[in-house]
This record gives structure tokens, sequence and C-alpha cells, in this order.
């Protein structure tokens, strides 16, 4: 047995039957499609913008080495990565101190 869908188009107010789309004017009165669409829509933008970006030069390079057929040079890496993660994350604390001094 099949539901009749009733669905009112927003756009110019008349009712469609058993279909996704308006049958007067074409709008798309389907919610889940809609939002199914805009989700994919919103991952074709996402994926551009990471194609777009560059890493800065200390990433592509950890990146490159990372992947490196030698393993001494990947430990190495890992070690240098390591430090500068470490000391990123004491300037950051450092940050964070003097901001909560000065307030």
């Amino acid at each position: 047995m099949q539901y009749e869908i009733n669905r009112r188009c927003p756009k110019c107010g008349k009712i469609t039957k058993n279909s996704d789309y308006c049958n007067y004017c074409g709008t798309l009165i389907n919610t889940n499609l809609r939002r199914k669409l805009e989700r994919e829509e919103r991952e074709r933008k996402r994926q551009k913008k990471e194609e777009v970006e560059k890493p800065d030069a200390i990433t592509a390079f950890f990146e490159k080495v990372r992947n490196h057929s030698n393993p001494i040079i990947r430990v190495v890496a890992l070690a240098f990565y390591s430090v500068w993660v470490v000391v990123l994350a004491i300037g950051a604390f450092l940050a964070y101190i003097f901001a909560y001094i000065a307030a």
C-alpha cells in the first residue's frame, strides 16, 4: 500500500503529491533531500578549501620527512617534531599566563 505524500511548495504555495520537486515552479520541496544536498555542497566546499590551502614550510617539511624511506631520517624528524611541539606548547602557556596577568 502506497501513501500519498502531499507537500506544500514554500515558493508558490501550491500542493504537490508524491514528488520531491514542485510540479508548478520546480522548487525542491523535499526537506530531507534539500538538507542532504546542502551537506554535500558544504563538504565539496570544505574539500576545495583544503586543496587550495598550502601548508607552511615547516609543516610541509615534516610531512615530507615523516614518509621518508630511510627509518633513521624518520626517527630524527620525529624527535625534532616532538621538540617543536613542546616549544609551541610552552609558548602558548606563557602567552596564556601573560594574558591572564595583564587582564
